[in-house]
């Protein structure tokens, strides 16, 4: 089955073209316990997400380590098989789809993984990298597929010239590039790129995020960023979702939340990220969360960012507030918080 690679140019889709519809997603993951290894408790990594993700956009998704950000990713993909909700993909549920129905789907669903080294496979050269998606759906002939891993090396800024190369040859930056010109094989519709920079040297981030603001500008790739570099996010995000304890806390337009954040658990990342302004830099008050974040197993009732949060009060430990969008902010900037503001 050849495939060609979009052109450059192409007519930008319609902003209500929605390519990912996720709804009421959960994963929980069950704790065995006693003599016969029944459930004794559940971790909810992912505790109820609803999402929408357009075509073309960049949905950058960010937390603490821990809050269920690749989980989240991994379950859109269905690598990890969701215990409630529904993900929809370019109008078609994948939870209920048939096993050889979503292989096939999954041609239009790639990740690019946030260890450049273990996602690789050592035994394989480069060339069998990326040649190994060509051939599970049966691309083209050999000349065909030698030419369009060529053609991917060269699109990512590596040298065709390295094909019968091992990984370990590389540095980690070009270890990700490869696995950014494997996800690209199959010319996908969507990529989840599950912090695909956290593993580099920081003088390397830079080139590896331009090089995924490229592919999804030339291509019209739509992407879920994942990071805690809420930097990086920014850099290439056009929405962004901040995540905690497995729920969505705030997410819109990327310039509106960096500008007029809502949720008390945006406004201390941001006061944690560093400002490129010296002068404002030694001005500004950063906000330590006091205690630790709650466990997923036993998450606290009402809102989950309560006992850490400075504006918690008694409707907060007792009701969930809904993520809607709040006096004065654009009515896409949606939190979910009793007290939101500055």
């Amino acid at each position: 089955m050849a495939t060609t690679m979009p052109q450059p140019g192409a007519a930008a889709p319609a902003q209500n073209d929605v390519l990912v519809d996720i709804r009421g997603l959960k994963v929980h993951f069950p704790i065995r316990g006693g003599l016969i290894g029944q459930t004794v408790a559940a971790v909810k990594a992912v505790d109820g997400v609803d999402l929408q993700i357009k075509r073309g956009e960049v949905l950058g998704l960010v937390g603490e380590s821990g809050c269920g950000k690749s989980t989240l990713g991994r379950a859109v993909l269905q690598l990890i098989k969701p215990t409630a909700g529904t993900v929809t993909f370019d109008g078609e549920e994948l939870t209920t789809m048939g096993t050889n129905h979503l292989r096939r789907k999954r041609a239009d669903m790639q990740m690019v993984f946030q260890d450049p080294y273990s996602s690789l496979d050592p035994r394989f050269t480069v060339g069998n990298v990326i040649n190994e998606p060509l051939g599970n759906f049966n691309y083209g002939n050999r000349a065909q597929t030698d030419e369009r891993i060529r053609y991917l090396l060269r699109v990512v800024g590596m040298s065709p010239n390295i094909l019968n190369r091992y990984a370990h040859e590389f540095s980690g930056g070009q270890r990700q590039r490869i696995g950014i010109a494997r996800a690209l094989a199959l010319n996908p519709k969507f990529i989840v790129a599950d912090e695909p920079i956290s593993a580099l040297d920081v003088s390397i981030q830079a080139q590896v995020l331009n090089l995924l603001a490229d592919l999804q500008s030339e291509f019209n790739l739509t992407y879920m960023f994942i990071a805690h570099n809420l930097s990086a996010i920014k850099h290439l995000s056009t929405r962004v979702a901040v995540m905690y304890l497995g729920h969505i806390a705030e997410i819109g337009p990327a310039d509106e939340v960096y500008a007029n954040p809502q949720h008390p658990y945006t406004i201390a990342l941001l006061s944690a990220s560093p400002y490129p302004d010296p002068d404002m830099e030694k001005t500004r008050k950063r906000i330590i969360l006091t205690g630790d974040v709650p466990s997923p197993v036993n998450p606290p009732s009402g809102c989950p960012f309560h006992t850490r949060c400075w504006k918690a009060q008694a409707i907060c430990r007792e009701q969930y507030p809904p993520l809607e969008s709040k006096p004065g902010t654009n009515v896409a900037h949606l939190a979910a918080c009793h007290f939101p503001g500055q």
